[in-house]
């Protein structure tokens, strides 16, 4: 079997196989290629793409990235297809062997499908692709705990941020404050990859994070949208000593509302967990959906 090496010249044609088979998740091109060439991990080693030598048409894709954690090394699988016209001859089994064989090689311990924070677009497989969900376990992928995005209904949702609440002011980031907020994700939320995401946001006109200040112009929270695809929303956090104050919440409305001003009818909060599913319901009326289950498989 002859791979192929994801690059500029045939990016539209993998995302247009995804397209072609109308994946619930799919994302506009341009995110696809923000996480793919564009991705500061980005491997061609590891992105494997096969096409019908008649049409030229491609018929399947692995998309793989290394990165490493506190944990080990890990391969993350971004996405992976087959065209439907072309399943059920062997070629995903094929495909998954090679990238595992390619994995190993670079010693990575450990392949993960979709949470490859910070650039990435699922924290585990979307059970909306029941196929790709089967076809993991047969390869002896394990299951661990759900995970779950909220929706929010941003059209029957009022939003009307404030320019400042009680001490604290809001406005969008400007140039001036991108390396005063990264250190203050890196200072305030160690130990992860926000700072990472966030960085993301500063890579679109407008940028697509808000701060909050307190009177003397220090930064004491913030929160991103959009870096992932349009309308995902996160991470966001405000220092310990002041939550609770409603300095969180004038965040969130600030980039609902400037979502919404995209024309976007629904937001997505990425990747929650415990009390904090509770309090985007009962704020904002958020409801959990869609559902993913990470899957994992050891390579040593």
């Amino acid at each position: 079997m002859n791979y192929i090496a994801l690059d500029s010249d045939n990016l539209k044609n993998v995302y247009n196989l995804f397209k072609r088979n109308k994946i619930a998740s799919l994302i506009p091109f341009e995110y696809f290629k923000q996480g793919t060439l564009q991705d500061d991990d980005f491997d061609p080693e590891l992105t494997l793409i096969i096409e019908n030598k008649d049409t030229r048409e491609i018929v399947a894709a692995f998309i793989a990235v290394i990165r490493s954690n506190i944990t080990g090394k890990y391969c993350y699988l971004k996405a992976c297809l087959v065209d439907k016209e072309s399943q059920r001859k062997g070629i995903g089994t094929q495909l998954l062997n090679e990238l595992i064989s390619r994995a190993r090689s670079k010693g990575a311990e450990i392949l993960s499908y979709g949470d490859s924070v910070p650039n990435y677009w699922q924290p585990g497989v979307d059970l909306r692709h029941t196929s790709l969900y089967f076809f993991l376990r047969k390869h002896k992928f394990r299951t661990l705990r759900m995970r779950q995005n909220l929706t929010v209904n941003l059209e029957k949702l009022e939003i009307s941020p404030k320019k400042s609440y009680g001490e604290y002011s809001f406005a969008r980031i400007g140039k001036i404050d991108f390396q005063n907020v990264l250190n203050f994700v890196k200072t305030n939320f160690p130990g992860g990859t926000w700072a990472e995401e966030v960085a993301l946001s500063f890579e679109y006109n407008p940028p697509t994070t808000f701060v909050a200040k307190d009177t003397q112009s220090k930064i004491i929270g913030w929160s991103s949208h959009s870096q992932l695809f349009p309308g995902s929303f996160g991470p966001t956090g405000v220092l310990k000593s002041l939550r609770g104050k409603g300095v969180g919440k004038e965040l969130l409305k600030w980039a609902l509302w400037d979502i919404k001003q995209n024309q976007i009818s629904k937001a997505t909060i990425m990747w929650v967990v415990g009390d904090t599913i509770k309090y985007y319901s009962k704020v904002i009326d958020a409801y959990i959906f869609p559902v993913f289950i990470p899957m994992r498989k050891k390579l040593s």
